[in-house]
């Protein structure tokens, strides 16, 4: 650049810096221009990397943390209950999400285009996010346990998951957004059942529970029949408190002595033994008898609830 060119600034300060440099010897401001040309970059870059980091990095972190989800309505319950949970460190993606760099670098983009989109359209309530797979639990989670954490449930994971094939949310459904009944985020034995009914499988105590056997006095003959009287010798919820409706779920099925005939012989059992009013209520009796039946009455009896 000879004396009298002009530098491209057009401004204030480039007009300045011009004026400057045509005084400068030949040399000299040939050994300048490249430095000023190599600040010009670098000025451009700084605001190039300001502008990333200002518009699309953090707005990408903060959309990616789980108290963003706050702002959505539909979510904040979710977000609660997460923080009360075992998982109340890990991130939504971290279990939503494969852990895999496309599925994450995907999730990354959706969430900055959700950060925009909730400052435009601040009630929008987007759904986000579909139930864990067993891929990010396991990349966690080895499915070599074979027990709970307390020692008292056999729980052989590689069975349910490898062999079986059952998703982790089958049962863990409680695990982190919501509670079970009790209020805990713990599995419900009402869950395993489903599936331990003594077809499918097992639904003996000891084939599950490590410090559980039916006791003695459950394998007489005649416990179905006295049971009733046995209930201030025992904790009954020891065992059977894992739902208040465990004693509906016998009570409300036909007894097999309940056969084809048992309208015609069932005041020959009532002779031996009246425990009517343990399913039925008076009405019942009503509609055949037109009174209460008064042989062997209990009053001490009640209705199961």
């Amino acid at each position: 650049m000879e004396r009298g060119d002009k530098l491209p600034e057009d401004k204030p300060r480039g007009r300045i810096l011009q004026l400057v440099m045509d005084r400068l010897p030949g040399g000299v401001r040939r050994r300048l221009e490249p430095v000023l040309a190599r600040r010009r970059w670098l000025v451009r870059g700084a605001i190039a990397a300001l502008a990333l980091t200002f518009l699309v990095l953090l707005p990408g972190y903060l959309a990616t943390q789980p108290k963003f989800l706050q702002r959505y309505a539909e979510m904040d319950t979710f977000y609660t209950s997460w923080t009360t949970s075992t998982h109340a460190e890990v991130s939504c993606q971290s279990c939503h999400i494969a852990p895999r760099v496309v599925p994450r670098a995907m999730y990354a983009v959706r969430m900055l285009g959700e950060f925009y989109a909730s400052i435009v359209m601040p009630s929008r309530q987007p759904r986000l996010f579909t139930s864990p797979k067993n891929e990010p639990c396991t990349s966690c989670h080895q499915d070599t346990r074979t027990t709970s954490p307390a020692g008292d449930l056999k729980i052989p994971h590689r069975a349910h998951v490898r062999v079986l094939k059952l998703p982790c949310v089958h049962c863990h459904a409680f695990a982190v957004h919501k509670t079970n009944p009790e209020g805990k985020h713990t599995p419900r034995m009402a869950t395993c059942l489903v599936c331990h009914d003594g077809r499918k499988a097992r639904k003996d105590c000891p084939a599950c529970h490590t410090k559980k056997d039916l006791p003695a006095n459950h394998k007489s003959a005649d416990w179905v029949v006295v049971h009733p009287l046995k209930q201030k010798e025992f904790d009954c919820k020891s065992c059977h408190g894992w739902t208040g409706r465990w004693c509906r779920r016998c009570h409300l099925e036909r007894p097999r002595s309940h056969a084809v005939r048992w309208r015609s012989n069932h005041r020959f059992k009532v002779q031996r033994h009246r425990n009517c009013e343990a399913c039925h209520d008076g009405p019942f009796c009503v509609r055949c008898h037109g009174e209460v039946p008064r042989l062997n009455l209990d009053p001490t009896l009640r209705l199961v609830e």
